[in-house]
């Protein structure tokens, strides 16, 4: 059906039929009834100013969100200090949004390191740390009364805070317009309350102190969106008012009060029953005739809306609504328009920052089942997909590693499904050919059912941070001195020696080396040579069982060495060899040649598998003290 004809048909019905119900149950029972009507006309009124409050505070939650989410004011947030960039863009973003007159980049000590005023100290900075975050408050820390000139919004950002200051003449304007234009039954009006009890009438706003306290407690327990019952308190003319409160948003948020003298409710007289269903009458006429008219006024301007609607949606983005009026759909066609350019700047913004980044973004739109990848994708992957529907996508082509391919497509199903890529990391073939670490994340909006309808993510090249992860990992496998497995991995990688031993059925053996009067070297010389003589006997013992074993520092000057298949690899001469090398000596930096000389227990293995490491070392180190009570520098077995 036609606006206009639903216009008209409800103007008619809007108008008519509660003058004739007024009318009749008026005449019935006026006075009586007075006192709910009253009651429902002020709930309704409080109810009204909802929306309105509601995208006030989402305008300023908006606009601290978006410098927030500024990868410049991100860094000088993270760093404690400012940039170029984050001062430059905090102090002219007035020019792009008339109604904010300071925005500041502030540390958790007080001091504006970005934006208005930076460099200077902002007073009383700990009592704008107990605001709360994305909640508009009027302005009362500076210390003012009566006089504040400012609405300010805050937003946390790690050791740093964001503070935007509104110009409250500017804020007024709307805030004058729900309040005035809410005046009911001549003396009805309606306060603007923020959760630190400061209040406007729509003329300035008024310090919490003087803010009743029964409206406080009403307020204080109302959730976002929920409507108090009636309450009354006394306003500052000692009067009685009857009032209802709405809280437009969430814990914090601001509240609407519509509230009007008692002595105001409706009280009219039974004797004026009569006079009021003649006029009732008379005014469901002109109803009829007006509704005719108002409609066709009231259509014209929507219609040059939607057709400009269309116009954009087919491509022309420059096109916007001309001929505006100065009534209401002047400031609505204003408002389109300045939409309309915000949506323009922030795409154009988006895509700016998307292709500066080295991050890849991408869209999966599960409406239309189509995924879309920012422009640098092509700079990082050599696939391209031959349409932008998600069965072509790179999201289900990619090619993965084998090993992450099965948490991939897990993970996959369940973001389709609603669930965010919250830190997963895979590994990814790009342009190269070449498997790189790639981090991704992800955000599902949903609609207000819950049920997801798009989700935005990104892709981080983590690779070379990756690697180095891994190396640092392999590094910390082996003793620094040495370059030997340190004591957990010379453990670890014996327990897996035994294990694979009993899959070829070989022998294996360990030899428990320790040096003989190590102390002698440390006491006579130094520990830098005694340092030497270890790095010495670990080159030693690595050249003599490459390939046939593995070696590790057990500790101090004690050393393990792994020998398989000892069946071949005669444990006994690889002990001798190590021995003679030794007694060859080296040439310390002392300017001697020194001669080490040490102990070597061994321990076989040959079908009782089930040892385990501590028991096998054990046994090679009792063989090794055996040597050094029959006079060392020898080596010997142990069953």
């Amino acid at each position: 059906m036609k606006i206009k004809r639903v216009l008209m048909i409800a103007a008619m019905l809007f108008a008519i039929i509660p003058m004739v119900i007024f009318a009749v149950v008026s005449g019935i029972n006026l006075g009586s009834s007075g006192d709910k009507d009253f009651a429902t006309i002020v709930t309704s009124v409080a109810k009204n100013q909802a929306f309105p409050l509601r995208a006030l505070a989402s305008t300023a939650a908006s606009d601290v969100s978006f410098l927030a989410n500024c990868e410049s004011i991100k860094g000088a947030s993270i760093s404690g200090s400012s940039n170029g960039e984050a001062d430059a863009l905090l102090r002219n973003i007035n020019e792009e949004n008339a109604l904010i007159v300071g925005a500041r980049l502030v540390d958790n000590n007080g001091l504006i390191i970005a934006g208005t005023d930076s460099g200077k100290q902002l007073e009383n900075a700990p009592d704008y740390q107990k605001f709360k975050d994305d909640v508009l408050y009027f302005d009362d820390v500076s210390g003012k009364t009566n006089t504040n000139s400012t609405m300010i919004v805050r937003k946390g950002m790690g050791q740093c805070f964001l503070l935007i200051s509104y110009d409250i003449a500017a804020v007024d304007s709307i805030l004058s317009r729900m309040c005035i234009n809410a005046k009911f039954y001549e003396q009805g009006s309606v306060m603007i309350v923020d959760s630190r009890g400061n209040w406007s009438t729509g003329k300035g706003y008024n310090n919490s102190s003087l803010l009743n306290s029964d409206i406080s407690r009403e307020i204080s327990g109302l959730s976002g969106g929920a409507v108090s019952g009636i309450f009354t308190f006394t306003g500052t003319d000692n009067a009685e008012n009857t009032a209802a409160a709405v809280k437009a948003e969430g814990e914090g948020g601001l509240a609407a009060v519509a509230y009007c003298p008692s002595i105001r409710s409706v009280q009219y007289s039974r004797d004026a029953s009569a006079t009021i269903i003649i006029l009732a009458i008379v005014l469901s006429v002109l109803s009829i005739v007006a509704a005719a008219v108002v409609s066709n006024a009231l259509t014209a301007p929507l219609k040059k809306i939607e057709k400009t609607l269309e116009t954009i949606r087919n491509g022309d983005h420059e096109a916007r609504i001309s001929n505006m009026t100065n009534n209401e759909y002047g400031q609505l066609s204003r408002a389109f328009n300045n939409l309309v350019d915000d949506i323009v700047v922030s795409e154009d913004r988006y895509r700016n920052i998307s292709e500066m980044s080295d991050n890849i973004i991408f869209e999966w739109n599960f409406k239309t089942n189509e995924v879309v990848f920012s422009n640098n994708f092509n700079k990082k992957f050599s696939y391209r997909a031959s349409s932008n529907h998600f069965g072509d996508s790179f999201l289900l082509k990619a090619k993965i590693h084998p090993d992450d391919a099965e948490k991939y497509r897990t993970d996959l199903d369940q973001l389709e499904k609603g669930k965010d890529f919250e830190r997963n990391e895979y590994r990814i073939k790009n342009i190269y050919g070449d498997f790189i670490w790639v981090l991704m994340r992800t955000a599902t909006l949903k609609d207000n059912d819950g049920k997801p309808v798009k989700v935005v993510g990104v892709m981080v090249d983590i690779d070379r941070g990756k690697k180095s992860e891994q190396q640092l990992t392999e590094r910390a496998s082996y003793d620094a001195l040495t370059e030997l497995y340190n004591r957990e991995t010379i453990e670890s990688q014996i327990d897996n020696e035994i294990s694979l031993s009993e899959m070829r059925k070989s022998e294996m053996a360990v030899l428990f080396i320790d040096v003989d009067d190590f102390k002698h070297y440390n006491d006579n010389y130094s520990h830098a040579t005694g340092d030497q003589v270890l790095k010495f006997l670990a080159k030693t013992i690595k050249s003599e069982v490459e390939g046939i074993g593995f070696a590790g520092r057990y500790g101090g000057d004690e050393f393990i060495v792994m020998l398989r298949n000892a069946e071949d690899n005669d444990p006994a001469a690889l002990a001798q060899r190590i021995i003679a090398k030794l007694n060859e000596g080296f040439d310390a930096d002392i300017g001697e040649r020194l001669t080490v000389s040490v102990s070597i227990g061994i321990a076989l293995i040959k079908d009782d598998y089930n040892t385990r490491v501590e028991y096998l070392i054990g046994k090679a180190d009792d063989a090794m003290y055996s040597v050094k009570k029959s006079g060392k520098s020898n080596y010997a077995f142990i069953n």
